[in-house]
């Protein structure tokens, strides 16, 4: 398994060897070049269906679905917090930042090949 966190062109695709899993987590999704591998879907978090004053329109999403990363800028917002998920992270939060996503009635997507 890779865990992608940047844009990969196909030349370093070539670089993992048969079968394996790209674990994705980058935006735009890398393009799936190898055959002989896989490749899973972007993490996402589908919106509250009561949900207003956000308008959100993401290209590889559907209607009310944003990015991991998009629906934690919105629970940040909506908590008051100050800290970020970004670079170095605080790993004792994810599980505070998950509860509270839950809490605003976020729920995570689901796509399976």
């Amino acid at each position: 398994m890779w865990i992608v966190g940047k844009w990969l062109t196909p030349r370093q695709q070539r670089w993992a060897p048969p079968g394996t899993h790209f674990n994705q987590f980058v935006v735009p999704p890398i393009f799936p070049f190898r055959r002989d591998c896989t490749y899973g879907e972007l993490a996402a978090m589908q919106l509250p269906e009561d949900v207003e004053g956000l308008g959100t329109c993401e290209y590889t999403m559907s209607r009310g679905g944003v990015h991991a990363c998009h629906a934690g800028g919105v629970v940040h917002l909506l908590e008051g917090w100050t800290h970020h998920e970004v670079g170095a992270i605080d790993v004792d939060k994810i599980d505070i930042v998950w509860e509270a996503a839950l809490k605003h009635g976020l729920k995570p997507v689901f796509s399976y090949p």
